[in-house]
């Protein structure tokens, strides 16, 4: 009985034709748009170069285009990861003429946010967040790096070393 049954031919045609259509789909060339992506790790901070960058192609429209004019990462950047507008931040660390200081900041204190630090003697001094505080796997904190004018940064510095400012932040 099964040697009369009728082959299923249908069932042919639509596989052939899913088939087609997937080659059709993979031949045809989209449009594409180049975009960066990291070609070494960059470091929270660093400078994103044309030394750092790799450029490859990505369909039009998947990443924003990215103001790469004096850029530094934001965040650590791992190789191969593109460079979003989120990980990239266009503030210098450190204007020129001041100063870097370490002491504890807040966690969402991120590079190139201001900060407003009120030493003990009731003086606010405006600083720009150069590396935020950080911890290890341990729980250890570590201090971050806040840039001073280079007038007042004595007074913070000592105030620091001893514990005796207060440093405030607005999100």
């Amino acid at each position: 009985m099964l040697v009369l049954s009728k082959p299923p031919y249908l069932r042919w045609a639509v596989a052939v034709l899913l088939i087609g259509a997937a080659v059709a789909w993979d031949l045809s060339s989209r449009a594409t748009e180049p975009a960066p992506f990291a070609s070494v790790m960059i470091p929270r901070g660093g400078s994103i170069s044309p030394d750092t960058i790799e450029w490859r192609q990505v369909p039009v429209g998947l990443l924003h285009p990215v103001n790469l004019d004096e850029a530094r990462a934001a965040v650590r950047i791992d190789s191969g990861d593109p460079i979003t507008q989120g990980a990239v931040s266009s503030t210098p660390p450190v204007p020129e003429g001041w100063w870097t200081i370490a002491m504890d900041l807040p966690p969402a204190a991120l590079p190139g946010s201001s900060v407003r630090i009120v030493l003990a003697n009731g003086v606010g001094v405006t600083g720009v967040v150069v590396e935020p505080s950080g911890g290890d796997s341990f729980g250890v904190r570590t201090p971050g790096l806040v840039a001073v004018p280079g007038e007042l940064s004595d007074a913070v510095g000592l105030a620091a070393g001893a514990g005796q400012l207060v440093v405030l932040f607005e999100p």
